[in-house]
């Protein structure tokens, strides 16, 4: 069911009184959602259509014209015999288009069909009219029922409103020809996907993807087993191995004024988004809600309010709940009556309401759509400031990001007012009954606040939890600077498996405030030590994910792998060396992983990111962005580190105070980060001769390598103090031009030393051989004895 609305809001005692919008302007959504085939078509024969890593060969068949648009041409249902071609545009993609494939030799992906449906504002209307001319007749029934098909699988399966996508472009970019193509197909051998080139990133196709950046060229699969984003690219000439694009957002919100009601399961909203278009010409502007959320009026606030248009379309669940906690949002907009201006801010209320933002009873909430339980126009990469307003049963607790300004009780309700006078990625809210300890740290003058719910089972580890909070802020204000915010909320969830970090609020898993998990015998080891690090981990976030944000999704482990480096770090800081060298051999094994199918670290590279959870490769997303993205961290700390001196970790710790500072604020790309490190490198390692770290983050971050080390190095008392060390380190099963720096290791039993390095390039064996006075004699010499590097 489609909901196009214009009518009043009424919100408590506060009625909204506006001019309707122009009928034209929800008109041109409903004309192209209502087009058919209306009986003109264009017969074909060898009609082919090359869309940059795309050339779809329309063999032989009928195309069958949907009703125009003013007299334009925006969309057709081929009925034939045809074939696509994908051409991918570098290594990677053609890479994972064989992990997805289960096809080693795949080069080119190559499928037939019999039937495609076109959607698009480009060239392509012209493209058939100049392949051979209209011929007027009778809409023919099966064409029709292709193409009632194709609108039941939108709703259940492909959930994305790509009559959205047209009607932007026609009312956004009008005259315009270079816009966007979408192709859906049926193929005989790879089953259903979308074909798509959008000159604006992909990004722009759905509200829901602002995290994928620029890049314009994706293939979107819904096959039931293997579903996702089959292939993602910038324009074959402009793609870069392993590299993102910046996004094209349409409009920069700056403040939200939200106001929200519960009542059970049931929510009552309204946000006032001040926002400032970042294009000319805006009419529909597309917004993230969640998909249990209606949207049933907007309002332009002027001098005299000014009704806007409305578009929902209402959504199952489906593929996107694959990678979203959220599950799908329903694609919406808001439509302008007239184009905006660039740069000239205006202010949107959205009125809205429905249910399931909150799970749970009787104290214990599961609060679901923490991204989207407000509309936004995308979160993490747009920083805004907050106001909110929340009313609640009084008998219930709410704690939200930013700082409680208000709270007071009127009636049967608590009216809480909170507030983020610094711009922040995203607002969210914890919900439930709650105990809660307050403290301020001497050290970082942080003021934290420890919420913990009672009803939940296992009791509590108030103290603990407040001292790892405490602790990790500690460690991180040394390592990577101040921390982004005054005070934080640590609060425990009902969930017992993971956790979250909003800007001043930990959302902690009940399993890792749990007494009876931390004490019980029958723990596993990695219930133990999930539960040890998860809290340093969310509390990473308020510098690497908020402070700092990443650019695309090709960059999300500047968040995720830079929070469970410093896990390992709180490890190394609470329990001793012996645990963080743990800690980084737990992850190489996670990295090394072999499921059914292939290894973690060979599905593809970390800038491949959230796409690696495929059917053949179901940890290789985590394993890559969490632990292998903590690993390279990891590595160029024990690089950078200069053991003997007072404070060995001084050059690494300048490197994070460096990135912090210079990208406070800002969503960094893995390029940014390297120059970075490149300003704060050693001569050690400068392993290729250029100054640089390119060798560094080409092999570890956009490749797939991992090194065998080993040695046959033997040590021999010379006498006087003096020793010989002796023998090969090799390094294998890595391609030419591989460069690493091997650290060698003293065991002298009761403890072990770090002796030097060697550098190898390539699948190398190099012989030492040297004298060296030691203070004793030597058990043994060992390669990469704290997994300094990840190897093998």
């Amino acid at each position: 069911m489609t909901r196009v609305s214009c009518g009043l809001l009424a919100f408590g005692s506060l009625t909204l009184v506006a001019a309707p919008v122009s009928a034209q302007t929800v008109s041109e959504y409903d004309a192209v959602r209502a087009a058919r085939p209306a009986g003109r078509t264009i017969p074909v024969n060898g009609l082919t259509l090359v869309r940059d890593a795309y050339r779809i060969d329309l063999r032989s068949g009928v195309l069958h014209l949907l009703a125009p648009i003013d007299g334009e041409t925006f969309g057709a249902v081929f009925l034939g015999e045809g074939e696509y071609r994908l051409e991918p545009a570098t290594e990677s993609e053609r890479r994972h288009l064989r992990l997805v494939t289960d096809d080693d030799r795949l080069e080119t992906l190559t499928d037939e069909f019999e039937q495609l449906l076109l959607l698009f504002t480009d060239q392509t209307g012209e493209d058939m009219l100049a392949h051979a001319p209209v011929v007027e007749g009778d809409a023919d029934p099966r064409a029709t029922e292709v193409y009632e098909d194709y609108l039941e699988q939108q709703r259940e399966r492909i959930q994305i409103n790509l009559h959205l996508r047209i009607v932007s472009d026609l009312l956004n970019r009008p005259g315009r020809s270079d816009g966007v193509f979408l192709a859906t197909v049926d193929g005989d051998e790879y089953g259903p996907a979308l074909l798509a080139f959008d000159p604006l990133g992909i990004s722009n196709l759905a509200a829901q993807f602002g995290f994928l950046g620029g890049e314009e060229v994706a293939l979107i699969s819904f096959d039931r087993r293997d579903s996702g984003f089959w292939y993602l690219s910038a324009r074959a000439p402009e793609a870069v191995e392993g590299r993102g694009k910046p996004g094209q957002p349409l409009a920069d919100a700056e403040h939200y004024e939200i106001e929200t009601t519960f009542d059970g399961r049931e929510i009552l909203g309204r946000t006032t988004i001040t926002l400032t278009p970042l294009v000319d010409g805006i009419r529909v502007l597309p917004v993230n809600i969640f998909r249990k959320l209606t949207v049933h009026s907007a309002v332009l606030e002027d001098d005299r309010p000014i009704e806007l248009g409305v578009i929902q379309e209402e959504l199952e669940q489906g593929w996107v709940a694959q990678w979203s906690d959220e599950g799908a949002d329903a694609d919406a907009a808001i439509v302008f009556p007239e184009p905006l201006v660039r740069g000239s801010s205006v202010r949107v209320r959205i009125g809205y309401e429905g249910r399931d933002v909150l799970e749970g009873r009787s104290g214990s909430y599961s609060v679901r759509a923490r991204e989207s339980w407000y509309p936004n126009l995308g979160t993490f990469s747009d920083l805004a400031t907050y106001e909110m307003t929340f009313r609640f049963p009084r008998r219930d607790q709410l704690v939200a990001v930013g700082t409680q300004v208000r709270e007071e009780t009127d009636g049967n309700q608590t009216v809480a007012v909170w507030r983020s006078d610094t711009p922040i990625r995203v607002a969210g809210f914890n919900y439930g009954r709650f105990e809660r300890l307050s403290r301020t740290d001497e050290d970082t003058g942080l003021e934290f606040n420890v919420y913990t719910n009672p009803r939940e089972r296992g009791g509590a580890r108030v103290e603990d939890t407040m001292a790892d909070a405490q602790n990790a802020s500690r460690v991180a204000t040394v390592f990577f600077g101040p921390a982004p915010y005054t005070q934080l909320s640590v609060t425990q969830q009902v969930e017992w498996n993971f956790g979250q970090s909003w800007p001043s609020l930990v959302f902690l898993p009940t399993s890792a405030v749990s007494s009876a998990i931390a004490l019980s015998p029958d723990a596993s080891p990695g219930l133990r030590e999930f539960t040890k690090t998860v809290g340093w981990h969310e509390m990473a976030h308020q510098w690497w994910g908020h402070l700092v944000g990443w650019a695309s999704y090709r960059d999300q482990w500047l968040s995720e792998g830079f929070a469970e480096f410093t896990a390992g770090l709180m490890l190394e800081f609470t329990e001793g060396p012996e645990e963080y060298d743990a800690f980084w051999d737990r992850r190489r094994s996670e990295i090394l992983d072999r499921g059914r199918y292939v290894a973690n670290h060979e599905a593809g590279a970390m800038t491949q990111g959230f796409r690696l959870a495929t059917r053949r490769s179901a940890g290789a997303a985590r394993a890559m962005i969490y632990a292998k993205g903590g690993y390279v961290v990891h590595m160029l700390r024990m690089m950078m580190r200069a053991d003997g001196q007072p404070n060995p970790d001084e050059a690494f710790q300048a490197m994070m105070h460096d990135f912090t500072s210079s990208w406070a604020g800002r969503s960094p790309s893995t390029d940014d980060f390297q120059a970075v490190a490149e300003r704060h490198m050693s001569p050690a390692m400068d392993l290729a001769g250029d100054g640089t770290l390119d060798y560094f983050f080409e092999q570890w971050i956009r490749g797939t390598d991992i090194p065998t080390l080993s040695s046959t190095l033997e040590v021999t008392d010379l006498g006087d103090g003096r020793y010989r060390i002796s023998g090969n380190v090799s390094q294998e099963d890595v391609s030419e031009g591989f460069r690493t720096l091997v650290p060698i290791y003293l065991d002298f039993g009761d403890n072990v030393v770090k002796f030097g390095a060697v550098a190898l390039s390539g699948p190398t064996s190099q012989a030492l051989n040297g004298q060296f006075p030691l203070p004793r004699s030597p058990r043994r010499v060992l390669v990469n004895a704290m997994h300094d590097v990840l190897a093998r």
